[in-house]
């Protein structure tokens, strides 16, 4: 078992020539590996039994080589993703989940049954390009690049992703080095994993814009905002927009209380008001002040979690 921690980031196609010497006066070192090509099928049963209980099931052939994983639903703050995952060795490629420890099962599964019911759902097949980054106070940081596709049996996605996953060391030194990113290039922080997109190819779980309740707090806002900026993306519904500038406006009355926060309230006032204006469009997700708003939120709301650990 081990804990992913990693932040995901959208972009638009950059050669990785120009990421890596973009990257190269950011750390303290680097290293980059050689591109490796992912095929992974996604398992589930007809009734989304993995879906429903916040777990993913893959199937990943590379060079050869089969691992079979199952991700636990983790917590989520903003673009930052922490969830328990397990991986096993194989030599065929539907999962054999008797293979997998028997603790992570919830209570009253029958694992038999779900391996009778297995069927792939989709596959998500693309290029990863891997370097190592050494950042200060020996913090290690993996970074990829990815591009390819997400497939079914009926469509198909484009597949263009960095994700930085935390190997060792300090996490606030990935927040420091995703700031770099997001002032360099054109990215727009992920909210949704490449399953989840998968899923929603399925047509297992359409996206809709959901409202804001009068009470949420703050990061229950910063993850209605993301929901519905994906929402917005996909269907360009001025109704998800209205949403966004909803949300942004309730964060920004919130940051004036959190002195720590305070001075992103200006900011976050202004993309309320941009986000509200009939020309409003998907540029403001991939401008650097919103990412850079989402980053400071994503942080302070870990930093909070992990105080309390």
């Amino acid at each position: 078992m081990a804990m992913e921690i990693e932040l995901k980031f959208l972009l638009q196609s950059v050669a990785a020539k120009e990421l890596e010497a973009l990257l190269k006066p950011m750390v303290q070192q680097l290293q980059s590996a050689e591109p490796m090509h992912l095929l992974n099928g996604y398992y589930d049963t007809p009734e989304y039994w993995f879906q429903q209980h916040g777990m993913g099931l893959r199937s990943r052939q590379q060079d050869g080589n089969i691992e079979h994983t199952i991700k636990l639903a983790g917590k989520q703050h903003g673009a930052l993703h922490a969830r328990q995952e397990y991986n096993v060795q194989a030599k065929q490629l539907i999962p054999q989940l008797a293979a997998f420890p028997a603790v992570i099962w919830p209570e009253h599964t029958d694992v038999q049954v779900l391996q009778q019911q297995l069927t792939e759902l989709f596959r998500t097949d693309f290029c990863r390009q891997p370097w190592l980054l050494t950042l200060a106070q020996h913090t290690q940081i993996e970074l990829v690049q990815d591009e390819g596709h997400i497939v079914t049996a009926d469509s198909q996605q484009p597949i263009c992703e960095l994700e930085l996953e935390l190997k060792t060391g300090d996490v606030s030194q990935l927040f420091v080095l995703a700031r770099q990113l997001v002032t360099a290039l054109p990215l727009r922080l992920g909210v949704q994993s490449k399953a989840e997109r998968g899923y929603r190819l399925t047509g297992s779980k359409p996206l809709q814009v959901k409202a804001l309740p009068t009470e949420a707090g703050p990061a229950l806002l910063l993850r209605l905002l993301q929901h519905n900026e994906a929402c917005y993306m996909q269907e360009q519904s001025p109704d998800a927009m209205l949403t966004v500038s909803l949300a942004l406006n309730r964060i920004a009355q919130w940051l004036k209380t959190v002195p720590a926060m305070q001075r992103w309230q200006p900011i976050c006032t202004q993309l309320s008001a941009k986000a509200a204006q009939s020309k409003a469009d998907q540029q403001l997700f991939f401008g650097s002040d919103y990412n850079l708003l989402l980053l400071a939120l994503t942080e302070y709301f870990l930093n909070a979690e992990l105080s309390h650990h």
